[in-house]
């Protein structure tokens, strides 16, 4: 009875585990969040209000991605102080692992962590040139969406086969 007792505490045990090993796995891990770090020639803040304002050469960096404009607008949650939007205005370029995209104004909304480009929006990645109305990417996917677009790609060029001569 007591080895049918230990068997059984063993096996209930294993068990215990496999699904304490499998539940954790299935959990996604929080990551740590790297520090939003912007600097510009010139700050405005309202004493009591949700807004900052950035004013003269500004950059905006956040994990792996820059991005820079004229000026720039942070808009924060009042009740959490967490940063809600970002407007971006005049010579908007954000940088990310090898991607370049242009715009007159660009809006970053932290939750989904997502980049909307609009103003003569175009994103360039080798000599490849993606054009629109409307760019939105995708900073945690790394994808984007163009609304209104257009698309100049380069191919490789092949090079013709050297044509076969006979020696005379």
């Amino acid at each position: 009875m007591l080895k049918q007792c230990c068997r059984n505490s063993l096996f209930i045990l294993a068990v215990l585990l496999v699904f304490a090993g499998t539940s954790s796995a299935a959990r996604p891990e929080k990551r740590e969040r790297e520090p939003l770090v912007i600097t510009s020639t010139r700050m405005e803040a309202d004493k009591l209000g949700d807004k900052v304002t950035f004013l003269g050469a500004v950059t905006l960096k956040k994990e792996g991605m820059t991005l820079t404009s004229d000026s720039m607008i942070v808009f924060y949650d009042v009740g959490t102080k967490a940063i809600r939007e970002i407007e971006a205005y005049g010579n908007v370029v954000v940088r990310k692992e090898g991607r370049t995209a242009f715009s007159n104004k660009a809006s970053y909304y932290s939750d989904e962590e997502k980049v909307i480009l609009t103003g003569d929006a175009r994103i360039i990645e080798n000599e490849n040139q993606l054009g629109g109305e409307k760019i939105t990417l995708f900073m945690r996917d790394d994808r984007s969406i163009i609304e209104g677009g257009k698309v100049l790609f380069y191919q490789n060029k092949q090079e013709k086969p050297m044509e076969f001569r006979k020696r005379q």
